[in-house]
């Protein structure tokens, strides 16, 4: 794509359209709604949002509502689905002629099917690449789309695969992150150790400056880690940056990538229903661990016991949530 010339806290920028979120999930039923994550934006003073979509849940018709309904607070970022390049191909032109702003793609997906890059660069859209975009199978399938496709546009998620800050000296990460078209999203925040990815995103910002640098939250999966939306908007904090790399962080180069200009929404015709190609993925809600009074965790182990101690801790608390939790409606599931 060419471009263009605690939870309640005060919004981080007086004027909230000019906070943009560069990659929310959104997609039941695995991640929220729209109108779950419209509340968190009103609470946080975020303006307007790329929503993306995910291979396990891709709830593609909700986004393209919002992006339908919404065009000036919403993108939206597909995910190429299907059992052979032929339906993948045919579900990711669906996706992009109801006006899908680019794809979520994997490692994987760039290596082995860069296809999809073609498609997007021909389309004029973007590729956001999900993974370790960092190591060199990645750094050079990206590199090879730039060479055949010099409009292409790449954008790397969750910090672009945090990794030793020496790659980026020489190698093919180094040109990688060097090219005026690899623009790199800060999301993840707290998924990474805290002392790595501070050290990592200072050798990012050394190497693209901040004109090529987004702000992501990755909610609700940021939620899963007991983060709030405050504290994700405030990390680059760590990084000092001047008022107006501040805000070009904030906001600005998302405008230029994905707002300064109009999309052309058209009806979405998939070709089959998409969640009979979602790709079963666990939900790692508690990774980081959720912190629970004591006595809580006592009992929870006590009736897992009690219970047999069959599978492990886990299975039985998910058990026990899926019977206490009131189910979605219909239309969510």
């Amino acid at each position: 794509m060419t471009a263009a010339k605690g939870e309640d806290s005060e919004p981080a920028m007086s004027d909230n359209r000019l906070l943009i979120d560069a990659y929310a999930h959104v997609g039941m039923p695995r991640f929220q709604s729209v109108a779950d994550y419209e509340g968190v934006m009103a609470r946080a003073g975020i303006g307007r949002a790329v929503l993306c979509s995910f291979d396990s849940s891709p709830d593609l018709a909700a986004i393209h509502t919002a992006i339908s309904l919404s065009p000036d607070k919403f993108r939206g970022l597909g995910v190429p689905l299907g059992k052979d390049r032929e339906e993948m191909e045919s579900v990711v032109r669906a996706q992009l002629a109801a006006g899908f702003s680019g794809l979520r793609l994997t490692d994987e997906d760039v290596v082995e099917r860069s296809w999809l890059l073609d498609i997007l660069a021909a389309e004029d859209r973007i590729a956001i690449v999900c993974g370790q975009p960092s190591s060199d199978s990645t750094a050079r399938a990206l590199l090879a789309n730039f060479e055949r496709n010099p409009d292409a546009i790449v954008i790397g998620g969750h910090f672009a695969g945090v990794d030793n800050p020496r790659i980026l000296a020489y190698g093919p990460a180094a040109m990688l992150f060097a090219h005026p078209r690899f623009y790199v999203v800060f999301s993840r925040h707290g998924g990474f150790p805290p002392a790595a990815v501070l050290t990592w995103a200072e050798a990012v910002v050394a190497r693209t400056g901040w004109s090529r640098l987004l702000w992501g939250s990755e909610a609700p999966v940021m939620f899963w880690r007991t983060e709030t939306m405050p504290e994700a908007i405030d990390w680059v904090g760590r990084l000092s940056p001047t008022p107006e790399q501040r805000a070009a962080f904030h906001g600005g180069n998302s405008e230029t990538l994905y707002f300064s200009r109009p999309v052309t929404i058209g009806p979405l015709v998939l070709p089959f229903d998409p969640r009979t190609r979602a790709r079963s993925f666990p939900a790692t809600l508690w990774a980081n661990g959720l912190p629970v009074e004591q006595a809580l965790a006592g009992r929870m182990v006590h009736a897992w016991l009690t219970a047999g101690g069959e599978g492990n801790l886990g299975t039985f608390i998910e058990a026990l949530l899926d019977r206490s939790l009131p189910p979605l409606p219909e239309h969510e599931r």
